[in-house]
């Protein structure tokens, strides 16, 4: 019980950790720029592939270590779970928000840039999704590969 707990915590922490390694490293490497439409907080259709992706790879990372962790095919269904009801609980205020600035002038920084982008409302969705489809595949390719 108790390595399916931490299984469960540690691969939602690596998770975690990964997002904001990877979507840092994005938001550098691609530039102001290429993340947000001209002269808008509405995010590139770039970005918007790159932020599924590293959702679906950080749900990855989380199996991963969930498995490494628990050594149960069932603590990282549980995660899954777990990162879709997270994800689509802390996408409420997103989906709810209409305000803020829609004119972007110049660069700005990356924690501006993560308090103030615009996506549809849609990846706001499937996102949580997302990061649970990679929680799943992993799990079932490790916990196959055992059988």
């Amino acid at each position: 019980m108790l390595k399916s707990i931490l299984g469960v915590l540690l691969g939602c922490a690596a998770m975690f950790a990964f997002f904001f390694a990877v979507f840092s490293g994005a938001y550098l490497g691609v530039g102001t720029e290429r993340v947000f439409q001209p002269d808008s907080y509405q995010a590139s259709t770039l970005w918007l592939v790159i932020f599924g992706s590293v959702n679906f790879f950080g749900g990855i990372v989380a199996g991963l270590v969930c498995a490494a962790v628990s050594r149960s095919r069932r603590t990282c269904q549980i995660l899954a779970f777990v990162v879709f009801m997270v994800g689509i609980l802390s996408c409420i205020p997103a989906l709810r928000d209409s305000g803020g600035p829609n004119v972007r002038a110049g660069d700005v920084s990356n924690m501006e840039a993560m308090q103030l982008v615009k996506m549809p409302n849609w990846i706001h969705l499937l996102a949580p999704a997302l990061g649970a489809a990679g929680v799943l595949v992993i799990s079932a390719r490790k916990f196959r590969a055992a059988l």
